[in-house]
Order: structure tokens, then sequence, then C-alpha cells
């Protein structure tokens, strides 16, 4: 009975140690995915703890369940668009530029889950910083999948798809670019 007692916790432990090596092998293949996506560029700007915020929100209501490439694909166009200059020259004057973002147009927002925040509340800084999406240099425009063709949709403008966005480097007739 010992042995077998023996034999059986040795499998246990075999188990449990096959299991723990290729979670950390996915977790691995995951942080090397993010390093190739997410590049450090010189487009790093100056902001205030009220930008900071704004940021966190943008990313948090926008894209909070999203992956972290999709979070930062949702900073990058934010930020891209003070580089534009159409919808404002700070963080916040942009993400609460009119019908923008459809987050800033609700009377109430849900409380928001404290771990994806801190999450976005990361990506937002690192944003800030000069993190950005690879690709995405010159998106300034983004929809959900689940909504079919806005009519400022550009085909012809279109860059790629992230997780559940659509993005763009400019709309339908438009002349702003970056």
């Amino acid at each position: 009975m010992k042995d077998r007692t023996l034999i059986v916790f040795g499998v246990i432990i075999t188990l449990l140690l096959i299991r723990l090596d290729f979670k950390t092998e996915t977790l691995n293949n995951r942080v090397d995915q993010i390093e190739e996506i997410i590049i450090k560029t010189n487009h790093g700007i100056n902001y205030t703890k009220h930008d900071v915020e704004c940021l966190t929100k943008n990313i948090y209501y926008e894209a909070g369940n999203q992956t972290d490439i999709g979070k930062y694909a949702v900073a990058t166009v934010t930020l891209n668009r003070i580089r534009a200059g159409r919808w404002g020259n700070t963080v916040c004057s942009v993400v609460y530029a009119p019908y923008q973002f459809s987050w800033t147009l609700l009377k109430r927002l849900h409380k928001p889950d404290p771990d994806l925040y801190a999450r976005s509340h990361t990506i937002a800084l690192n944003a800030l910083k000069g993190y950005r999406v690879k690709g995405l240099e010159k998106s300034l425009l983004y929809h959900a999948d689940y909504i079919k063709a806005p009519n400022w949709a550009d085909p012809n403008n279109r860059i790629k798809q992230i997780g559940d966005h659509i993005f763009y480097s400019k709309g339908k007739g438009s002349t702003i670019e970056i």
C-alpha cells in the first residue's frame, strides 16, 4: 500500500510540474508576442495626472475586456489624434471630443473592475511614454467589429483588426491623416 501511495504521489507531482511548465511556456510566448507588437517610439508626450486618468478611462471603457495589445491599440489611436490636431491638443480634449468615444456619451458608467482598471492605468502610462502598437502608427479611427461598416469607414484605409476593433488610417472622404 505504501509503494502504491508513493507512485500515485509521484504521478501527481509529475503532472503538476508538466502543467506548470506548460503555463510558463504559454506566458513566455505571450510576452514575446507583446514585445514584437508593442514598440517604443519617440512619440512620448508631456502629460498631467489628469491626462493619465483620461487615457486610463478611455482604455478601460473602450477596451477593458480586450488583450493588452487591444488596450495599447486604443491608446495608440487616442494619442495619434493629438498629433493629427483635429480632435484637440491634450489627451483629455481628444478623449472628450464630441461623439468620438461611445462611453463618454453615457450618463452613468459601470463601476470599474479594479484589476482591469489598474492594467489600463499601467498601459496608459506606458503609451504616454511612447509605447505604441506596431502597424498603427497612422491609425486615427476604429470601430467595434459588431458595428456593420459605419458611414465614415473607408475599406481602402483599413489597417487591421485587433481583438474586437477594426482600425483605419482615415475616414471616407477625409483629408485628416498623420
